[in-house]
């Protein structure tokens, strides 16, 4: 009795290693050449996961001990770059690739439901797709039997018969890649709203908005390895979104929330967000790439992140974060020619531009002119020009001497020798011309922007701040 026992268990051994890992043999006829590429998708990539090569034509051997990352993956074939998709799910990795390279819809599976289902629904949906396009052919050539109602009737039962076929699929197994593909793309049916046609606008897109993700497994790690989850997560923060800063920033959350289950679509996601807003050109989106850092790397959501990365990440933060659209700037005191101190906090205007330049800046010497021309257009609307020259010690003549040459003088010209008031760390200022635009609370209204924008960009405020008074 022992002895059989002990049998059992060494079967029972031998049948679980026997499994672990991937083993996928490939035998494509009409195949001679001895590389196969196998790439998977990731997010918006697709990558490289294994070059296999062969010494006997059409024949290749896709194995190795750990499993591998549920998903879709693909076989790329050379020299054409043919492909051919098929899927891995977590518990089914041992299977068989097979047909002819030369037609891929008829390649075949063996020992892999998730790729069964796969080859299935594509056949029926084919047939299906004939049966309708049958339809209308026969309509525009005038030999259809079938008047209009009846053709949207048959319209209808193929509809209805092809929902019902991927239900059952999505019921009898949930588990699949297949299933998570098919439910992807089951769209949202929007109710019908009254009131008038702003309001019946707003009513269904916000809830096409709510309901965006219902048929998507975010926290499914399967998803990420797909060629539809980034598009929908980009679709979401880059339509459905509104562009400014703050409701990006809740739908980055929204967004985070959802895979944060899955780690490794999460890891992807936080770190496709902070390098898109890290190097992000709109003005103001600074304030994304802060947020993401304080809510997610500095507190620890991020292990995959050495030390030495998360502490620059946390240092750029640091810079940015005083001076971000809608804080106070820093009040700081510099100097004029004559070494008398000047503060931030002194200009008596409605508007201040902080402008900081320096005279050996090429890109200065062409923005100048127009802050100049600037100066001169609103300088009797409130609004004053505050040029601060970052040349320090010995170089801060050449700041003085720039000044009359490049007709700066109608600005509030100033400097700083020693760098005592610390501005370049303050403002983040680490290359010139730099543009801040003030009101009289020292508030950030805009930053960063060329001057040739300066213009537009001050009537901008200026009618927007009009509006506000005739509101009030």
């Amino acid at each position: 009795m022992r002895f059989f026992t002990t049998a059992i268990f060494c079967l029972l051994y031998l049948f679980s290693t026997a499994q672990q890992g991937y083993n996928i043999d490939i035998e494509l006829e009409n195949y001679n050449n001895d590389t196969l590429l196998v790439g998977y998708y990731y997010g918006d990539r697709q990558l490289v996961k294994d070059t296999l090569i062969t010494d006997n034509p059409g024949k290749f051997s896709f194995v190795g001990q750990d499993t591998l990352d549920p998903g879709m993956y693909i076989l790329v074939t050379k020299p054409d770059n043919s492909f051919i998709q098929f899927m891995v799910p977590t518990n089914d990795q041992h299977f068989k690739i097979m047909g002819d390279a030369m037609i891929v819809e008829d390649i075949a599976f063996e020992g892999s439901v998730d790729n069964d289902l796969l080859t299935d629904y594509v056949k029926y949906i084919s047939e299906k797709r004939k049966l309708t396009e049958k339809l209308d052919a026969d309509v525009e050539m005038g030999i259809s039997t079938l008047n209009t109602e009846e053709i949207g009737a048959e319209k209808t039962k193929i509809d209805t018969e092809v929902k019902a076929y991927i239900a059952k699929i999505m019921s009898e197994h949930p588990e699949t890649v297949t299933a998570l593909l098919l439910k992807s793309n089951i769209g949202i049916d929007v109710p019908e709203y009254e009131g008038t046609a702003e309001e019946v606008q707003i009513n269904k897109y916000l809830y096409y908005k709510l309901h965006y993700f219902d048929n998507i497994e975010m926290d499914n790690p399967a998803a990420l390895r797909t060629p539809f989850l980034h598009n929908r997560v980009d679709y979401y923060m880059e339509k459905l979104t509104v562009q400014h800063p703050d409701s990006i920033k809740l739908g980055i959350d929204y967004v985070l929330e959802k895979v944060e289950p899955a780690p490794k679509t999460f890891q992807f996601y936080l770190s496709h967000f902070l390098n898109k807003y890290a190097n992000s050109k709109v003005v103001g989106f600074d304030a994304i790439y802060v947020h993401l850092v304080d809510n997610y790397y500095a507190v620890g959501k991020a292990p995959w992140m050495d030390e030495e990365t998360l502490l620059k990440i946390k240092d750029n933060a640091d810079d940015l974060r005083p001076v971000l659209i809608g804080n106070i700037a820093p009040d700081i005191t510099v100097y004029e020619e004559d070494n008398k101190p000047i503060s931030l906090s002194d200009i008596d205007a409605d508007y201040t531009v902080l402008y900081f330049w320096a005279p050996d800046c090429g890109h200065c010497k062409k923005s100048i002119p127009k802050v100049v021309e600037f100066n001169e257009q609103y300088k009797d609307k409130g609004v004053k020009v505050f040029a601060i020259c970052t040349k320090h010690r010995e170089k801060t003549k050449g700041c003085w001497e720039a000044l009359k040459e490049r007709n700066m003088l109608g600005f509030i010209n100033a400097a700083d020798e020693n760098h005592k008031s610390r501005f370049k760390i303050k403002f983040n200022v680490k290359t010139t011309p730099k543009i801040f635009i003030l009101n009289r609370d020292r508030e950030i209204l805009m930053k960063n922007i060329g001057s040739e924008q300066l213009s537009k960009v001050m009537d901008n405020i200026l009618s927007t701040n009009k509006k506000k008074e005739f509101k009030d």
